[in-house]
C-alpha cells in the first residue's frame, strides 16, 4: 500500500484524503479529448465519488441543447462534449483503462474492479464520474482512518 501514499495526501485538520494521479503525459484519450487526471477527495464523512477529468473547451458544446424534459445534460445531444460522456459513462470506454491506473499506484485488484460510473447526472463538460467507494476505504487504510458512515 505504500505505493498509495505516492498519488494521496493527507489532511490532518480535517482528516480527508485527496487523491490525484496525473496522466497529462500518459497518452490516454476518449473521443479526441486528452485524460489529464484522477482525482477524489474523501474525508470520514463523505467518499465515494472519483473523477476522470478530461480536456474540454467550449467549441466541444457547440450546437449542444438542454433538455426539456430534464435537468440535467440532454443525452439525446450530438455534439462532441455530450458524445464523449456517453463513451465514458454509456459505453465505459476508458473504465478497464482505469481500473489498471489504480492498480499500477497500488489499490487492490478487488478496489479496482468495484469501480464503477456513476449516474448520468453526475457527468459534467471534463469530468467522468465513478464510483469508487472501495478505493476511498483503501487510502483511508493507508492513512489509518475510518469511514464514519452516518
Amino acid at each position: 500500500m505504500q505505493n498509495i501514499k505516492n498519488v494521496t495526501t493527507h489532511n490532518t485538520a480535517d482528516n480527508s484524503v485527496q487523491l490525484e494521479i496525473d496522466l497529462t503525459t500518459a497518452g490516454y484519450t476518449v473521443n479526441g479529448h486528452v485524460v489529464e487526471s484522477v482525482t477524489m477527495y474523501a474525508d470520514t464523512d463523505c467518499i465515494g465519488d472519483l473523477a476522470v477529468n478530461w480536456q474540454c473547451d467550449e467549441n466541444d458544446s457547440a450546437g449542444y441543447e438542454e433538455s426539456t424534459v430534464l435537468l440535467m445534460r440532454n443525452n439525446n445531444a450530438t455534439d462532441n462534449t455530450t458524445e464523449t460522456m456517453q463513451e465514458f459513462y454509456w459505453d465505459n470506454a476508458f473504465t478497464d483503462t482505469l481500473v489498471q491506473i489504480l492498480q499500477d499506484v497500488g489499490f487492490s485488484a478487488a478496489a479496482a474492479a468495484d469501480v464503477g460510473t456513476s449516474e448520468w447526472g453526475m457527468q459534467d463538460e471534463g469530468r467522468a464520474s465513478y464510483d469508487a467507494n472501495a478505493i476511498a476505504e483503501e487510502m483511508f487504510a493507508v492513512y489509518n482512518l475510518q469511514y464514519e458512515d452516518a
